[in-house]
């Protein structure tokens, strides 16, 4: 079992620029990319100084860097935090359907695809040996700890996954446990950007998405037999992250240079990408640094999360300013 590490940028002003947003967007995302190289990959081109943005279109491969969590992280602070706009209505969702009080607690649960199993459990240490996860079955709630080495096996070999207990069947695709650590009571939960990939299953009981039209209210898909619970969401953020993420994503598949037309139509993501690749045989941490003179200022602050100590990264993650 791996923890994970991430760049976190969290938002801390509006999007006042469009095109320097991108740019300072941009400089987190080549970070994250650079520091995803396995450190092999890194001594071999002369060290992490030395890797230019070229080297890096060679080295790249899809899900190095990659967005990872960005949605789910968000969620999972903003109920750390007790923000406003998402701690009462997860918390109204939990006591309305699930009976579960003292409001909502998270534990971030993420299974990374990848060349090898990584799991995310920011918040775990809140869980004990009685901690019980609801499925809405009648009977004795399962003991969450118990299960997790065989939920851990499910998402690494599909033969696993039938052999769940039928109450916790699909909590390995869980994002979040919510729950309350005073009652000791948890429920698995999924998080989509789009409210109609919201998958449901047996060990899976709440869905969390940005709600579609102002003041969308929670209820229960009969069909789904999942708990929908829609939250505010910034999502011009999230926009402009996915929007500066596939741009570096598409210069790199370039070979680190400027993209066909019709793999970057868009007027203001051509003109960062130039910027990019007029310095593609310059390293890329000379880059980044380069580009934070045009990049919007204070947009972005920047920290770390999981494993801390590891050289390399697995993903970047924004949190979107709550709005």
């Amino acid at each position: 079992m791996t923890i994970m590490k991430l760049l976190v940028q969290t938002q801390t002003g509006s999007v006042s620029d469009s095109t320097r947003a991108k740019i300072a967007m941009v400089r987190p995302i080549l970070t994250a990319t650079l520091h995803a190289l396995k450190r092999a990959r890194l001594e071999r081109l002369g060290g992490l100084d030395k890797v230019t943005l070229e080297d890096l279109a060679r080295e790249y491969r899809e899900g190095s860097g990659d967005s990872g969590i960005c949605f789910e992280y968000a969620v999972h602070e903003g109920l750390k935090a007790k923000d406003p706009q998402i701690f009462p209505r997860v918390s109204e969702v939990l006591e309305s359907y699930c009976g579960i009080k003292d409001g909502a607690e998270s534990i971030l649960f993420g299974l990374e695809k990848g060349t090898s199993l990584k799991l995310l459990a920011t918040g775990a240490e809140m869980l004990t040996s009685e901690s019980r996860v609801l499925a809405g079955k009648t009977g004795q709630p399962p003991k969450l700890k118990k299960h997790m080495d065989n939920i851990v096996r499910a998402f690494r070999s599909k033969k696993h996954r039938d052999k769940l207990p039928t109450c916790i069947r699909g909590l390995w695709r869980t994002d979040l446990f919510v729950g309350s650590r005073a009652q000791d009571r948890w429920v698995g939960t999924t998080l989509k950007i789009n409210a109609k990939d919201l998958e449901p299953d047996a060990g899976i009981r709440v869905g969390i998405y940005p709600e579609r039209r102002a003041g969308e209210a929670p209820t229960r898909d009969e069909a789904k037999n999942l708990i929908l619970c829609p939250l505010p969401y910034n999502a011009g953020f999230m926009e402009l992250f996915y929007e500066s993420f596939f741009l570096v994503k598409q210069v790199l598949d370039a070979d680190a240079q400027i993209p066909m037309p019709v793999m970057l139509p868009d007027s203001e993501d051509r003109f960062v990408a130039q910027e990019l690749v007029a310095r593609r045989l310059f390293p890329v941490l000379g880059i980044v640094e380069a580009l934070a003179s045009m990049a919007q200022p204070e947009l972005l602050t920047e920290t770390q999360a999981g494993d801390v100590d590891d050289e390399t990264t697995d993903a970047v993650a924004p949190v979107a300013l709550i709005v």
